[in-house]
């Protein structure tokens, strides 16, 4: 439309335009000895200079989308002018202000760690996104983003907002064990708190800082302590004791002092005190301190024993058994740390338990008894995740994987629900194991023993066949689920989205599009419902009908910030709508698509990387990809492709050894075929010519296996050029290049 109304217009003005051109020249107007030419810069524009300048472009895109109420938009192209610009102060803050209007906290937090100074407008947005990081778990950032709006390190508190904050701020340096800095905060916060009418804090204030009967002095003394302030430790010490006495926590933070000053007979007399004086009972952290006051004595030899007679005083003291126990076994004194585990789970079951006893079980080859521990775990949770390492040890012991599969399938009690727990259990130990067969006759008498926890056991089966490559029998099972009368339409819907993959990898595309729009009509709210229907597709190659459903995903299911599936499956969908647009060579396409996967997750290393690929491939933004890919290596430094990557942008760069070093290390990490064949393209820049073909024939060799034929021949056309070679070692020039890392299986 705009393009017809400029032609419009340039057609109404051509008529002046060429009247003005025929009159003679004015006597006033200048004459110009030379024509005009077209201005061009003896310096053409470097790299940052132009980053700088799109990044003033998206600025002025996000003011005027702003202006219009288009908030959506003026956040994601604020964001990018960012990413061009880390500089770009204005576009932070305008990011951080969109991101909490639109209450997208999530999507604000990258702009937020990027304004190194704080302004006075800055320091409520930036404590939103601290309070924001803090729920995510990222304290470190959290600590950061804090300490930016205090200005400077800690102060006395001049307000109860002040004090909350400085509250949270050494809570997260603790949780960072950076004692010293949390004691730093907590030292101001005490003097507050003695003096709350001069720091302007309200009762309530006072109450919820300190916490029930001024629990929180617990945690000050305590980060006091571990930063080396014993005087201080002990004073706070002393007011807990004040607001709540309790003998047995006095005498375990005396303990501590004790121990920390090196006074360890006297910390010692202070844990047994600890143990017996009324109050609440000690934890783990108490027995802790004896082992390491007993090794500081040189006394290590004594510890079982002294657990042991606090036992036999103490028979009660959960923790104290679970301690002890674990000692017992530590040194191989299973007999005794079996008696105190089974004690255990009768009144306190913990995963802890179960596995010890197992690996005890195992140590004895006792199978009988290992196959009941696993059937009461599987009672309990209905699998056998909670086992841990102890499961994998297990299932690689192959005389174990045997002796409690037969053991569970002569079970005269199958029919019993003690017999139906022996049969999952090493069912499930036998779908681990890779024992398909005998899993089947098991978790088929699981499924029978236990008809009201059927559909979980139905999909913890399928799942593991379709893990393991059986399809066909993961797609019996998915029909077996679907069909129980039992089931809800959530429940099936779930069934059919997994049925779907099974029958798409097993080459049956159309039932698995009609299993997959099954799922959807089911639940038609759930996102990966629908990205499994355009999964088919594109795994089916039928690429247009795949552009059109990853699209109608985005469509639907943009605005929906609320939901963390909503957001995979939209990221999902530009990420191969990205690798399709690469395949049709739409790279313009395909970086915005990623650009706005960015946008969106700053951080993803996928995105990172395959944008940084499509760059580098195009020779564009260099200096930029090598940033991006350097970043997404850091975050996935075992991740081949990655590494793939980086080769080739230093590749693109020039910087040959280096590439050299970084395609090294991906070809051993997963040799694929476009690995090595870039391995040995730059072994060839750098004059290494007999490393080039040695690594260009397996390169050839691997894409021969794949079914390649057309690009193993083109790899040996480096082969059979040897002599052509010399003199253009540095000519960077790849060939048979992949699209696109995301095209990876």
């Amino acid at each position: 439309m705009f393009l017809r109304i400029l032609w419009q217009v340039t057609f109404c003005l051509l008529p002046s335009v060429l009247a003005a051109a025929e009159l003679p020249p004015h006597a006033d107007t200048p004459q110009f000895e030379e024509p005009l030419e077209l201005f061009v810069p003896r310096q053409a524009a470097t790299e940052q200079e132009q980053d700088r300048a799109e990044a003033l472009t998206y600025y002025g895109m996000a003011r005027e989308a702003e202006g219009r109420g288009d908030n959506p938009q003026a956040l994601r192209w604020f964001q990018r002018a960012l990413r061009y610009d880390p500089a770009c102060i204005p576009a932070a803050r305008a990011a951080i202000r969109l991101a909490i209007r639109l209450q997208r906290p999530e999507l604000g937090v990258d702009a937020a760690l990027k304004i190194a100074e704080c302004a006075e407008e800055d320091r409520l947005p930036l404590r939103y996104m601290a309070l924001h990081l803090t729920r995510q778990g990222r304290w470190q950032d959290a600590v950061a983003m804090y300490e930016r709006t205090l200005g400077i390190g800690p102060r006395e508190p001049a307000s109860d907002e002040d004090a909350v904050m400085m509250m949270e701020m050494a809570r997260l340096c603790h949780l960072v064990e950076d004692n010293q800095k949390a004691a730093a905060y907590f030292a101001e916060l005490l003097k507050a708190l003695e003096a709350p009418r001069k720091h302007n804090l309200s009762p309530k204030t006072q109450r919820d800082l300190l916490g029930e009967e001024g629990a929180t002095y617990q945690l000050i003394g305590s980060c006091f302590l571990a930063a080396g302030n014993v005087q201080a430790a002990e004073a706070t010490f002393k007011k807990l004791e004040e607001a709540s006495p309790d003998a047995s926590r006095a005498a375990y933070n005396a303990a501590a002092i004790h121990r920390r000053e090196g006074r360890l007979e006297e910390a010692l007399a202070q844990l047994d005190l600890c143990f017996k004086n009324p109050g609440e009972k000690p934890g783990l952290d108490a027995y802790r301190l004896v082992e390491q006051t007993l090794a500081e004595l040189g006394r290590e030899g004594e510890l079982i024993d002294y657990l042991a007679s606090l036992h036999r005083e103490l028979p009660d003291r959960a923790a104290l058994r679970y301690f002890l126990a674990q000692k017992l076994f530590d040194r191989g004194q299973f007999d005794r740390a079996e008696q105190l585990y089974a004690s255990l789970i009768d009144k306190s079951p913990t995963s802890t338990a179960y596995q010890r006893l197992l690996d005890i079980c195992l140590s004895r080859s006792d199978h009988e008894k290992a196959l009941a521990i696993l059937a009461a775990v599987t009672e309990k949770t209905g699998t056998l995740d909670a086992l841990g390492e102890s499961l994998d040890q297990t299932v690689a012991s192959p005389q174990a994987v045997e002796a409690i599969v037969s053991l569970a399938q002569d079970s005269s009690a199958a029919g019993s629900e003690a017999g139906g727990s022996r049969a999952l259990a090493a069912g499930l130990i036998a779908l681990a194991a890779r024992r398909f067969d005998s899993a089947e006759t098991l978790m088929a008498k699981a499924v029978a023993a236990f008809p009201d926890r059927a559909e979980n056991l139905l999909l913890i089966w399928g799942l593991d066949l379709l893990g393991a490559d059986r399809y066909e029998e993961a797609i019996r099972v998915f029909q077996q689920a679907v069909e129980r009368d039992s089931m809800s339409d959530g429940q099936r819907a779930v069934f059919y989205y997994y049925q779907a993959a099974a029958l798409e990898l097993a080459g049956r595309t159309d039932d698995a599009l009609e299993a997959a729009r099954r799922a959807v009509k089911l639940n038609e709210d759930s996102p990966s419902l629908h990205v499994r229907v355009a999964w088919v597709l594109y795994h089916a190659d039928r690429k247009a009908e795949a552009a059109r459903a990853y699209r109608a995903v985005i469509d639907r299911f943009d605005a929906d910030f609320d939901s963390d599936q909503a957001r995979t499956a939209v990221r999902q969908a530009r990420m191969v709508l990205s690798t399709l647009c690469v395949v049709e060579h739409r790279v313009d396409e395909a970086v915005e698509w990623l650009q706005q996967v960015l946008d969106e997750s700053p951080d993803d290393s996928g995105a990172l990387n395959d944008l940084g690929y499509l760059w580098a491939d195009e020779n564009q933004h260099i200096e930029r990809a090598h940033r991006m890919i350097e970043r997404a290596v850091a975050a996935e430094p075992e991740n081949a492709a990655y590494r793939d990557s980086l080769g080739w942008v230093l590749y693109r760069m020039g910087r040959f050894q280096e590439a050299v070093a970084e395609l090294a290390k991906a070809a051993e990490m997963e040799p694929d075929p476009v690995v090595l064949e870039h391995l040995g393209d730059a072994h060839a820049q750098t004059g290494q010519i007999d490393q080039a073909e040695a690594t260009w024939e397996k390169a050839a060799a691997k894409f021969e296996e794949a079914g390649l034929g057309d690009k193993a021949a083109k790899v040996r056309e480096k082969l059979s050029h040897r002599e052509s070679r010399a003199g253009q070692t540095r000519n960077p020039t790849f060939t048979n290049m992949r699209t696109s890392p995301a095209q990876r299986p």
